[in-house]
């Protein structure tokens, strides 16, 4: 890998500490995407088929359970 980006590096802690409420990352384990709180299980589902689409590993984390 050549130059990666420290964002894409950032440990899922790190970001669930943040608030985020979702992340995406690719088979390497880089991150992807995140996604702030959802405003509705619609929103949360068209993200969860979009990253599935470009072949990433979704993680949702609990409510109330960053910081």
């Amino acid at each position: 890998m050549k130059s990666p980006k420290p964002v894409n590096l950032t440990p899922p802690a790190e970001i669930r500490a943040a608030g985020w409420e979702a992340e995406a990352r690719d088979d390497d384990g880089h991150l992807m995407t995140t996604h702030a709180p959802f405003s509705s299980d619609a929103e949360a589902l068209r993200y969860l088929r979009e990253s599935l689409d470009e072949g990433w590993t979704v993680t949702i984390f609990p409510k109330g359970s960053a910081r």
